[in-house]
């Protein structure tokens, strides 16, 4: 049985699916909803509504559908169609347009499905879109083989604090050296960010509950950024990433504080705000 795949006249997104599928001989009927197909997407998204992302802009196109699964976004098909395992911790939706792709994160993974990862990131690029690739610095070799290849046009590198607490804070262990392998490739990346995350976790022998690190601790995070990259100028950033759920029980954040502490190390410094 072939895949639907429901497209939109013009759509840049729909092509570069289009021409994946067809380099490998993946069928497909295809229903235009600015064209011909308008009918069809139409009893299509009555049927899937709860499984189809609306935006402020409308329904996202492209989306294909194998008879059972729903999946929607030039990076989520191309990650479904190559391997659904790129899906846990890889690929997810996109929320940039005009040009730019992300939802792509260097995760730790096998190094199987990590090397499709950057196929796929290849793929993407040179189809003609713009990559924004996310990193905790989990995985240093794939972040620095994306950044070797040039795959790379902008990088959110999200610190979780002192190696010690990611675990914690992500589930998973991220050796000192592995974390220092990551950030030394950032002077290769022309467009990067290192965001230093105040997200809730639980110490080991606190039975007080979920809280952050503290201003002294996100100073030691900076601290090591400057000892692995040997600058004190990159661009970083305190973001605060606490849910609305948590925060009575966290209090409250003087940001400042913590924006202090860091300065110390890396001195341009500053609160992320989101645009």
């Amino acid at each position: 049985m072939p895949f639907s795949l429901f497209s939109a006249t013009g759509c840049m997104r729909c092509r570069i699916v289009k021409s994946y599928m067809e380099k490998n001989n993946l069928a497909y009927t295809e229903y235009d909803f600015k064209a011909d197909g308008k009918d069809e997407f139409n009893a299509f998204y009555r049927k899937n509504r709860s499984d189809i992302y609306r935006g402020k802009e409308g329904v996202e196109f492209p989306l294909i559908y194998d008879g059972e699964i729903v999946v929607q976004g030039v990076g989520m098909i191309i990650a479904y169609l190559m391997d659904q395992k790129l899906m846990d911790g890889f690929v997810s939706r996109s929320e940039l347009s005009h040009g730019w792709v992300d939802g792509l994160y260097a995760a730790a993974g096998d190094e199987t499905v990590s090397a499709r990862f950057v196929s796929l990131v290849s793929f993407l690029k040179s189809s003609g879109l713009q990559t924004q690739i996310e990193t905790d610095g989990s995985n240093a070799v794939v972040l620095e083989k994306l950044i070797n290849e040039s795959l790379v046009d902008k990088l959110l590198f999200y610190l979780r604090g002192m190696p010690g607490s990611y675990e914690k804070i992500t589930g998973s262990a991220v050796s000192e050296s592995t974390l220092s392998q990551s950030l030394s490739a950032l002077e290769k990346c022309p467009d990067f960010k290192i965001l230093l995350e105040l997200a809730p976790f639980t110490r080991e022998g606190d039975s007080t509950g979920k809280q952050i690190i503290s201003p002294e601790e996100a100073g030691q995070a900076a601290r090591f950024v400057e000892q692995a990259t040997g600058k004190k100028t990159h661009p970083f950033f305190i973001k605060e990433n606490i849910p609305e759920d948590e925060k009575e029980q966290i209090g409250a954040v003087n940001l400042f504080k913590y924006r202090t502490a860091c300065r110390r190390y890396m001195v341009k410094t500053d609160i992320f705000r989101e645009n």
